[in-house]
C-alpha cells in the first residue's frame, strides 16, 4: 500500500467497516473501470488483479501508474467534488471493492484523525494533478520531452497540398526583420514575440508592461529608428534580474497568500528555479525562421518565442500546433520537417 495511503493509519476494525460498505465488481482485461470526465459515485480498493491509471494527452493515453492488490484509487474526486480527472482500466482479470461516496464521507466525519490525514494527502495530490494537467509549465517544456503537439482540424492537413501558398509581406522582409526581432529579445525590454506571417502583424510583450501586448506591423519593425523609439535598451542580464524581482514580489504579495498551499508551492518552486533561455539559443532559433517559412509543403504560419518560458510555439499550414524547447529546436527541424536546409 502507498506510503501516502490514509488507510495505513486505520485500525483493522476501521478497515473492516469501510470494506463492509463495498460492493464486489469484476473486470476483464482491457475493460474500463471509469473514464476521464465521468461523474463520481464511488472509489475502489483492489481485491485482486491489476489496474492502470492514465490520462488523455493530446489524443494519446499517458500512463500515470499501475496499481496492485490492496491499492486504492478514485478517491480524489470524492473529496474535490469533481469529475474523474483520469481513466482506470483493468490490466488483467480484476476484482474491485466499490465503496459508495456518501457512505464513505459519513465514515470520515466520525474519524477526525483520518480527516486531517486526508487533507494533507489532498494537497499533495493536487500538486501532482496541476503538474500533470498543464501542457506547458511556467518555465517551459519538461527537459525529457522533445515536443508537445496539439492536433487540430484534420481537413486542414488533408487539403494542405492543394492550397496555394500565400506569400506575405513578412516573407519579403525576413532578411531585415530577423536581426531586429533578435535584438528586441536580447538587448531591449521585450521578453516575448509573436509573429503572424499571414497578416504581417508582430505582437510584443514588454517587462515594463507585462499585462499588455503591443501590435506592430512587420514593415515598421525593419526600421532601426522605429525600434529605437518603441523599445528601450535593456541588457539581457538586467532584464533577467528584473524578472526574478517580479517573481519575488508576486510571492510576497498578500493576494498570493490566498492561493491554496499546493498552488503556492508550485509557483514558488518554478520561480525559484527559473532561468532565462540562453542568449545563444534565442539567436539560433530566430536565425532559422526563413527555413521554417520556405519549406515546400508545410510552411510556418505563426510563431512565438519568449526569454522567460522555454517553449517555442509553431503553427504550420497543416493542422495542429507544436511546442519545443530552445535546446531541442534544431532536432525538431531535422526529425519533423525532413529538410536539408537546417
Amino acid at each position: 500500500m502507498s506510503e501516502s495511503s490514509f488507510f495505513k493509519d486505520l485500525t483493522a476494525p476501521d478497515i473492516s467497516e469501510i470494506k463492509s460498505y463495498a460492493l464486489v465488481e469484476t473486470f476483464q482485461p482491457g475493460e474500463l473501470v471509469f473514464a476521464e470526465g465521468d461523474t463520481v459515485d464511488s472509489f475502489y480498493i483492489i481485491e485482486s488483479g491489476q489496474v492502470s491509471i492514465f490520462v488523455d494527452k493530446c489524443g494519446k493515453d499517458e500512463s500515470i501508474c499501475v496499481l496492485q492488490k490492496d491499492d486504492y484509487f478514485g478517491e480524489m474526486a470524492i473529496f474535490n467534488k469533481d469529475k474523474r480527472t483520469a481513466s482506470a482500466r483493468a490490466n488483467s482479470d480484476t476484482v474491485l471493492l466499490s465503496i459508495d461516496k456518501e457512505r464513505f464521507l459519513n465514515f470520515v466525519k466520525t474519524h477526525p484523525m483520518l480527516a486531517e490525514k486526508i487533507n494533507l494527502i489532498l494537497i499533495q495530490r493536487d500538486e501532482e494533478l496541476l503538474l500533470r494537467e498543464t501542457l506547458i509549465g511556467s518555465t517551459g517544456i519538461n527537459s525529457e520531452k522533445l515536443q508537445v503537439s496539439i492536433k487540430g482540424d484534420p481537413s486542414l492537413r488533408e487539403s494542405a497540398f492543394t492550397r496555394e501558398r500565400y506569400e506575405s509581406v513578412v516573407d519579403k522582409l525576413l532578411p531585415e526583420l530577423e536581426p531586429n526581432l533578435e535584438d528586441l529579445l536580447l538587448n531591449r525590454c521585450i521578453y516575448r514575440i509573436f509573429i503572424n506571417f499571414n497578416s504581417g502583424e508582430v505582437r510584443t510583450s514588454s517587462i515594463f508592461d507585462p499585462y499588455n501586448e503591443e501590435i506592430h506591423t512587420a514593415n515598421k519593425l525593419i526600421s532601426k529608428a522605429y525600434v529605437e523609439r518603441h523599445f528601450p535598451k535593456i541588457s539581457y542580464q538586467e532584464k533577467s534580474a528584473f524578472v526574478e524581482r517580479m517573481f519575488s514580489f508576486v510571492g510576497k504579495d498578500e493576494l498570493f497568500s490566498q492561493l491554496s498551499p499546493g498552488i503556492q508551492k508550485l509557483f514558488n518552486e518554478s520561480h525559484n528555479d527559473w532561468q532565462p533561455v540562453e542568449r545563444e539559443e534565442i539567436s539560433r532559433v530566430m536565425r532559422q525562421l526563413s527555413t521554417l517559412r520556405s519549406i515546400q509543403s508545410f510552411y510556418l504560419r505563426n510563431f512565438s518565442i519568449s526569454m522567460i518560458q522555454d517553449a517555442i510555439r509553431m503553427q504550420f499550414n497543416c493542422d495542429g500546433t507544436h511546442f519545443v524547447n530552445a535546446e531541442q529546436y534544431q532536432r525538431f527541424l531535422q526529425d519533423n520537417l525532413e529538410t536539408d536546409q537546417v
